[in-house]
């Protein structure tokens, strides 16, 4: 984030107004795609499911927190910016955390499930304490990055064990993000 402004696109008293409209966009979708999958989930008893879906309501919390952290004017209140954008961050971490914990349920049993569930803990203990040191964007990225290959390591042995339907979609879902983060890093 910039530290005076300057810089900053603006509309009608909105700073990086793009910024905000895409995060806005990205929080609408996820509320809805929790919903969906949430309630599928409860219909099917679906444990991993479940966990993507909370997930998915973190993701939209993080992206309304980050659309108002983009829309403050740094030069106004810059003390408030900070604390929307530390309050993005750390939600974040939880996004990946759930991601784990959801692959733990749907591509392991036993031993691997504990280690996976243990690994889940362990991440969001790391970047939190990451995030608390160096706020930036990147921290979030190398994180989620990990829980998004974790999910393509489950997902592949899902697919290869089990012709598990979708897996190959999901596969595709994560590499086309990662491109995309790589993008962005």
């Amino acid at each position: 984030m910039a530290d005076d402004g300057a810089e900053l696109p603006r509309w009608r008293g909105i700073t990086e107004p793009t910024t905000v409209l895409t995060d806005v966009v990205l929080a609408v979708l996820a509320f809805v795609f929790a919903v969906r999958l949430g309630h599928r989930s409860a219909v099917d008893d679906s444990v991993a499911g479940a966990w993507l879906a909370a997930g998915l309501l973190a993701t939209g919390f993080a992206a309304v927190i980050g659309a108002v952290a983009h829309g403050t004017d740094p030069a106004r209140d810059a003390a408030f910016r900070e604390r929307l954008w530390r309050g993005t961050l750390y939600i974040s971490g939880l996004i990946g955390a759930a991601t784990v914990v959801s692959v733990a349920y749907f591509a392991a049993g036993g031993r691997v499930r504990t280690v996976l569930l243990a690994i889940a803990v362990l991440k969001l203990v790391v970047f939190v304490r990451q995030a608390a040191r160096t706020p930036d964007f990147r921290v979030a990225a190398i994180d989620y990055g990990i829980a998004l290959a974790i999910l393509v390591v489950g997902a592949v042995s899902e697919m290869v064990r089990r012709r598990a339907p979708g897996m190959a979609w999901l596969i595709a879902g994560v590499l086309m993000s990662l491109v995309a983060g790589i993008f962005f890093f």
